[in-house]
C-alpha cells in the first residue's frame, strides 16, 4: 500500500523536492566566477599607481621627455644669446678705449684742444700709418673738415676716423704688395734674360768657336733690313718697266724712294756694301744678322751679271728684252727678299737660297767660301 505524505506537507510540493541541489549548485558556480574575474581585474587606482612606478623608474613619457629637451635647448639659446649681447659689448667698449688712446696719443695730451691735417699726418707716420697727402685731404673730408682742417679729441675718437684710417692702411698694404710683386716681375724678367742671354752662346759645331747666337726682335728685325742693299740694286733693272707702266712705280713705292735716295747721295751703296761685309766678320753680333748681312752682300754680288747681260743687251739695242730681263732679275731678287724677311720673323735662317745661302754659311761660321774636305765631315 503506498505510503502516506507525512504531516504537514502539500501534495503538490512533492515534485519539486530534487531541483533544490541543483539550484544550489548553480549558485555556487556563479559565485566562483564572480570571484574568479574580480580577481583578474586590476582597479584603475593600481593602474595610476603602476603608470608613475614606471615614471618613477626612468621609464619616462615621450611627450613629456620632448617637452622637457624643448624647454633645455630654449634655455640653452637664451644663455647664448645672453654671452653674444655681452661679447658684443665687451667688444664696443673696447674698440672706443682703444679709439680714445689713439687719439690722446695723437693730441699728446687730453687738455689739448685739437690737431692740424699736417701735424696729424705726421703724428700718425710715427704710429706706422703713411698718409700720403691726397689720403689726408680725403680723411678730412670723410670727416666733414673744410679749411683750415682742425681734429677734436672728439673727431679722433670716433668711427668714422677709425673706419677711414682702416681704409687707408688697407690701401697702403694693397700698394706695397703691388709694388713687390712689381719687384718680383722685374727680377723675374731680368733673370729670364740672363738666362736667355746665356743660353744664346753657344759653341759652333764647325769651328768649336762661341758664337752670339741671339734671336730675339732686335736681331731678326735688323736681319731682315740688310736686304734693302740687293733691293735697291735691283730696282735699277726694273725703271725700263716702270717707265713703260708707272703703276708699278706705285705698287714698290718704298722701294723706289729707297733706290732715289741711296742713288743721290755718292757711294752710298758703295759704304753699305763695305759696312755689311766688315760687320759680318764681327763674332759678338748674333750669328742670324751676320747670316743676313753676308747673304745680301753675296746676292748684291750675284746681281753683277744679269747688270753686265743687261748693258750688252742695251747696247745691242735689244731694248725690250732687256727691260723683259731686269724685270725677271728683280722679280727673283724680291722674292728672296720675301723668303728671308719672313724666315728672319720666324727666328730661323734663311738658309733655302740655292748656292748663295751654302757660301754664306761658309763664310759665316768658317771664314771661307769653299765647302771643308770630307775627311772633316766624317
Amino acid at each position: 500500500a503506498p505510503a502516506a505524505p507525512a504531516m504537514g506537507s502539500h501534495p503538490s510540493m512533492a515534485p519539486t523536492a530534487p531541483m533544490a541541489p541543483v539550484g544550489m549548485v548553480m549558485g555556487s558556480m556563479g559565485l566562483v566566477s564572480a570571484v574568479s574575474a574580480r580577481k583578474h581585474r586590476k582597479p584603475s587606482g593600481i593602474r595610476s599607481v603602476a603608470k608613475l612606478t614606471r615614471c618613477a623608474e626612468g621609464e619616462a613619457d615621450p611627450l613629456l621627455a620632448e617637452a622637457k629637451a624643448a624647454a633645455e635647448a630654449a634655455k640653452l639659446q637664451l644663455e647664448a644669446a645672453k654671452l653674444r649681447a655681452e661679447a658684443d659689448e665687451l667688444r664696443k667698449a673696447t674698440a672706443t678705449a682703444q679709439r680714445k688712446e689713439r687719439a690722446v696719443r695723437l693730441l699728446g695730451s687730453e687738455e689739448v684742444m685739437g690737431i692740424g691735417l699736417p701735424e696729424l699726418m705726421a703724428r700718425l707716420q710715427e704710429e706706422g700709418t703713411e698718409v700720403s697727402g691726397e689720403q689726408g685731404l680725403a680723411l678730412a673730408q670723410a670727416m666733414g673738415q673744410e679749411e683750415p682742417y682742425f681734429f677734436r679729441l672728439e673727431d679722433l675718437t670716433s668711427e668714422a676716423f677709425d673706419k677711414k684710417i682702416s681704409e687707408i692702411q688697407a690701401e697702403n698694404v694693397k700698394q706695397r704688395q703691388a709694388e713687390a710683386k712689381k719687384r718680383e716681375e722685374e727680377r723675374a724678367n731680368q733673370a729670364a734674360n740672363a738666362a736667355s742671354a746665356a743660353s744664346s752662346t753657344t759653341a759652333s759645331p764647325e769651328m768649336g768657336e762661341v758664337v752670339n747666337d741671339d734671336r730675339s726682335l732686335g736681331p731678326r728685325l735688323t736681319g731682315s733690313l740688310a736686304y734693302i742693299l740687293p733691293l735697291t740694286e735691283a730696282f735699277k733693272f726694273m725703271l725700263p718697266l716702270v717707265q713703260q707702266f708707272p703703276p708699278l712705280g706705285v705698287i714698290f713705292g718704298p722701294i723706289t724712294l729707297l733706290t732715289v735716295l741711296l742713288n743721290t747721295i755718292p757711294f752710298i751703296p758703295l759704304i753699305l756694301f763695305v759696312t755689311f761685309i766688315i760687320f759680318a766678320q764681327v763674332k759678338d753680333i748674333p750669328r742670324l744678322v751676320r747670316f743676313n748681312l753676308e747673304q745680301a752682300v753675296l746676292i748684291d754680288m750675284a746681281l753683277t751679271l744679269p747688270s753686265f747681260i743687261l748693258s750688252t743687251l742695251e747696247f745691242s739695242g735689244n731694248l725690250e728684252v732687256a727691260s723683259v730681263l731686269g724685270g725677271l732679275t728683280f722679280a727673283l731678287t724680291f722674292g728672296i727678299s720675301v723668303y728671308a724677311v719672313l724666315c728672319n720673323l720666324d727666328g730661323k735662317d734663311p738658309d733655302g737660297v740655292p748656292l748663295i745661302s751654302n757660301v754664306t754659311k761658309n763664310v759665316v761660321d768658317r771664314g771661307t767660301f769653299f765647302d771643308p774636305p770630307k775627311e772633316d765631315n766624317k
